[in-house]
């Protein structure tokens, strides 16, 4: 069964509510950033700042799959990375450090 995020965001572009896409937001400091952003965007903005939202919503859902996508590669390769990816945990490692 999908989740409320996922449920969301199959629904076509003209299905879209302001609750729909909050409830579409996976992070509650998401959420309250939209509501905010909703409260104090004149009349005129609001199709914009909808749709920007919508993108939002969109870019989080692809890339979750892309996520789950090299999880699973990874699962079936005994943890190594595709070869178009570099894995640069140790520079990460290194910058904290630092």
């Amino acid at each position: 069964m999908p989740t409320t995020f996922e449920a969301v965001v199959i629904m076509g572009s003209d299905d879209w509510t302001p609750d729909s896409i909050a409830h579409a937001l996976p992070d509650a400091g998401m959420r309250m950033e939209f509501v905010r952003q909703l409260n104090t965007t004149p009349l005129s903005g609001l199709a914009a700042l909808g749709e920007k939202w919508i993108k939002v919503i969109e870019d989080l859902t692809t890339a979750a799959e892309r996520g789950r996508e090299l999880h699973a590669y990874q699962r079936q390769h005994g943890g190594q990375l595709p070869e178009q990816y570099t894995d640069v945990t140790d520079l990460i490692v290194e910058s904290r450090a630092a």
